[in-house]
């Protein structure tokens, strides 16, 4: 029987002791990277858990009013935090017609990936597009509400915030809301009048818009505690009655929808505040 040298058999044990001390090196490499990979996911989760979107707004590019088969509209929205935070934004649509009716249309994006969105600073913008089957159909869409929120390669949402669309022949029928007699004089001399818009409890991100006899005035306006003043020609009144319907977009992080209104410096004491989400009061004087 041949004997294996000693030196040789100390040279193999070298051998795997250095391949055994490699791979355990490799291990402890890999394990520290995945630690390290989890460790950023925390931290990437912890902070979209905090991303917020907030000031939503639109420009309406196409509808139906004008015979096109769509409405199709530049939404934007600010946002906190990172950018990093920012991987789709989710749609969530509902149709009406003018007697507030549902409508079901041929087709609309819900998701509009990042490659999509136009990030400029703190802003976003996209394009929201929906279809109808025909010229008929289509014309019968009034307005939409728009829900909407953002995800993150994870998908973390952020909140969701609501806006309503209209089309440019977009109209609102005052009966079916409800009305609240108020004395405003304002006096033919004066060639412009005022609304002032404020929440009148936290500051929560309430969103209101207002019709005024036969068109939008303002639209989907974020309150704030401090108030917001517009200014307006006398040429918008009727020389009797004024129609003014306020809408309620949304309730804001903690309902209800705390709007308050004055209008020419009155405030409208007998309003009926905490509106919910869709409602709307008729104002008029």
């Amino acid at each position: 029987m041949k004997v294996e040298p000693c030196k040789s058999i100390i040279k193999r044990k070298g051998m795997i002791r250095s391949r055994l001390f490699f791979l355990s090196l490799v291990l402890i490499l890999f394990a520290t990277a995945c630690t390290d990979k989890s460790l950023d996911i925390d931290v990437e989760q912890d902070a979209c858990k905090r991303f917020k979107i907030k000031s939503p707004g639109y420009q309406l590019l196409e509808d139906p009013c004008n015979g096109a088969l769509k409405i199709r509209a530049e939404v934007e929205f600010a946002f906190n935090n990172s950018s990093e935070c920012l991987n789709a934004v989710n749609n969530m649509p509902v149709f009406y017609k003018s007697n507030n009716a549902e409508i079901n249309p041929l087709s609309f994006f819900n998701k509009i990936e990042r490659n999509n969105l136009m990030v400029s600073g703190k802003r976003v913008q996209y394009i929201f597009e929906a279809s109808f089957n025909d010229v008929a159909a289509a014309r019968e869409l009034n307005h939409l509400i728009l829900d909407f929120n953002t995800e993150n390669e994870l998908g973390v949402k952020s909140n969701t915030l609501q806006i309503r669309m209209n089309t440019s022949c977009s109209v609102v029928e005052p009966s079916s809301y409800e009305v609240n007699q108020n004395e405003i004089r304002i006096p033919r001399s004066q060639s412009v009048f005022t609304i002032r818009l404020w929440d009148n409890a936290a500051e929560d991100g309430d969103i209101v818009s207002v019709y005024l006899n036969g068109r939008w005035i303002i639209e989907n306006h974020s309150l704030l505690k401090a108030g917001t003043n517009f200014s307006f020609s006398t040429a918008l009144l009727n020389s009797g009655a004024n129609d003014l319907v306020l809408f309620a977009l949304n309730e804001g992080s903690s309902g209800p929808n705390t709007v308050s209104i004055a209008v020419n410096g009155v405030e409208i004491k007998n309003f009926r505040p905490g509106l919910l989400t869709g409602e709307a009061v008729r104002i008029n004087f």
